[in-house]
């Protein structure tokens, strides 16, 4: 993530990339993975540096958080189908308990995935991503 070199391997090709607006400037490629990983929440990938290439190692999914990302996705999808949803219904559905639910819609809001529209009463939730 610092200040680089940026050497195509066929010059030809990345020129034809560039001119078809494929690629928008050169040497922000890393970069631009990087700034995607952190905005869908998974793990920046290693890169080592070789003098003639670069390797980019991705890591998979934890079996663990698995269990975790499908309460998300089971709560997420819960107030798509209802926006004013209480934490007790959705812990009712979920058979998770009310604080594991409001952990994780803290998260959620923390990570700017959701909102709270209005008092904690009359509102409701709104998806931002």
């Amino acid at each position: 993530m610092q200040k680089h070199r940026s050497l195509p391997h066929n010059p030809d090709i990345a020129n034809t990339f560039f001119r078809a607006g494929f690629i928008e400037s050169w040497g922000r490629g890393i970069e631009k993975i990087c700034n995607l990983c952190k905005e869908y929440g998974i793990a920046e990938p290693e890169y080592t540096v070789h003098p003639n290439d670069i390797m980019m190692m991705f890591k998979a999914n934890d079996p663990i958080n698995d269990t975790v990302n499908d309460t998300v996705k089971t709560i997420l999808t819960l107030i798509e189908q209802n926006p004013s949803i209480t934490y007790e219904e959705i812990a009712e559905k979920t058979g998770k308990s009310r604080r594991t639910v409001s952990r994780v819609i803290t998260e959620l809001k923390d990570n700017s995935i959701i909102i709270r529209v209005g008092s904690d009463k009359t509102g409701y939730w709104e998806i931002v991503k």
